[in-house]
């Protein structure tokens, strides 16, 4: 009873331990509630607009994803790495150009981007329909604020303020879209379209922006409103294109094996593989929940020199990601004829690789939050290059495991591609920075 009692006072404090894990908690909670409400609205979605009006709807908001990370340029990487050097330092002037440089410029690409999508939509308009165009358009109109958003949640998260980060496009966002489509179709007593359904996701897009905007300008220090901005464009810059390149290579990286699948093998394993994959993206919910708190950590800690903590904070955090991916990892492994199952009896035939996912997950899990550290400390050009080799090792895997061993080649070439990209990257941490970001740190020092 002391110990348990201990442990709530140390939890309590203001320690490492305890900032980890009040803060992953707290994140943790948003994603699976975020995650459990988007379920609920795609489903919604589905039965309201049928098939075929779903896929419109869908196919339109993929492509401006995709552009609105783009038109990020990877500001919210100089974001996360220096809001929080600038909040320790005192530096509330280049706090408060860094948010107004990035607003502004993402905006204005954001923009240019609309146009540009505009008149090639116009363009291709007998190709695509006039339902489809009318979509494109209103999914374009949502593109600034997308990418808005993802500045805004980054700012908030290098603030420590990582569930208010969270809750309003994770909760509020689904809650209201779902009030919405009940509420349209309640009135007009017909399935719902393509354009009815953007319509509604771009309202409750703009509505949760709103309550997220006026939340940052809240929680920002108020030395920052009073500061006259100072703008250091070019290092932010040195640090936010390196990480836009490491953000495609990324997509290749997690997105390539479940395309050559379907481009090798068909769609039928393509979705099966997909379902399996999609699972076991369960597991990365713990890792996500603690890298929101463990980034801009890692920023304070380097830039104020107290590497000691630092190299403590990293061996808890890989301890976290550790303990929670194994657990997770074993529930999943010992129910996953019932998980696959779900989604229909073929499915089951994704247990081999769903199997090899989840051992390489927690083999991956060793390394700890070390992927963090290096575009956190100044290395993020040798980050992307080695997130670029890990991608180009995954497509030349992919292309040879696929034909020979189908859908468990496409999982180990993930496999190998995601160990062979940590590897690197440990070997390079621990000679640049002398930090063992692993669950062996302790071992080590």
């Amino acid at each position: 009873m002391q110990a348990i009692a201990a442990l709530r006072e140390r939890l309590r404090g203001e320690g490492l331990a305890a900032l980890l894990i009040k803060g992953a908690t707290g994140s943790f909670a948003v994603k699976i509630a975020g995650a459990g409400l988007l379920f609920a609205s795609q489903m919604l979605l589905t039965r309201l607009l049928g098939a075929t009006q779903y896929g419109i709807y869908i196919y339109a908001l993929t492509w401006i994803i995709l552009l609105a990370q783009v038109a990020e340029l990877g500001l919210g990487s100089s974001i996360l790495r220096f809001v929080a050097a600038y909040r320790v330092k005192a530096e509330w002037g280049l706090l408060h150009g860094l948010l107004r440089f990035s607003s502004r410029l993402v905006f204005s690409l954001s923009l240019l981007i609309v146009m540009v999508g505009a008149i090639i939509v116009w363009w291709l308009q007998e190709q695509l329909g006039p339902e489809q165009t009318l979509t494109f358009w209103l999914a374009l109109v949502l593109l600034p604020v997308l990418t808005l958003t993802g500045l805004r949640q980054t700012a908030l998260v290098s603030l420590k303020h990582v569930i208010r980060a969270g809750i309003p496009e994770s909760i509020f966002k689904q809650l209201l879209i779902m009030a919405l489509l009940v509420m349209l179709y309640l009135v007009l007593q017909h399935p719902l379209t393509a354009t009815q359904a953007m319509s509604v996701n771009l309202l409750s897009w703009l509505v949760t922006f709103f309550i997220g905007t006026v939340w940052l300008l809240r929680l920002l220090p108020p030395e920052v409103a009073k500061a006259k901005p100072r703008y250091e464009r070019r290092e932010w810059m040195k640090v936010s294109l390196p990480m836009l390149f490491a953000t495609g290579m990324r997509m290749i990286l997690f997105q390539a094996d479940i395309i050559m699948v379907g481009l090798l093998l068909g769609a039928r394993e393509a979705g099966i593989y997909a379902v399996a994959t999609r699972i076991v993206e369960i597991v990365a919910f713990g890792e996500q929940a603690l890298n929101s708190i463990v980034a801009p950590m890692i920023s304070e800690l380097f830039n104020s020199e107290q590497h000691a903590k630092l190299r403590r904070m990293m061996t808890l955090a890989a301890w976290g990601r550790f303990g929670f991916t194994l657990i997770v990892s074993v529930i999943m492994a010992l129910s996953g004829d019932f998980l696959l199952g779900l989604f229909g009896t073929e499915f089951v035939e994704g247990m081999a690789p769903f199997l090899i996912l989840l051992a390489g997950n927690v083999l991956i899990s060793v390394a700890g939050s070390g992927g963090f550290l290096m575009p956190m400390t100044g290395h993020q050009n040798q980050h992307a290059i080695q997130v670029a080799i890990a991608a180009l090792v995954n497509v030349v895997l992919n292309a040879v495991l696929v034909p020979l061993y189908g859908i468990n080649g496409a999982a180990i070439a993930t496999v190998v591609s995601m160990v062979t990209w940590n590897v690197i990257m440990l070997s390079y941490v621990w000679r640049h920075l002398r930090i063992n970001p692993t669950i062996f740190s302790r071992l080590a020092s």
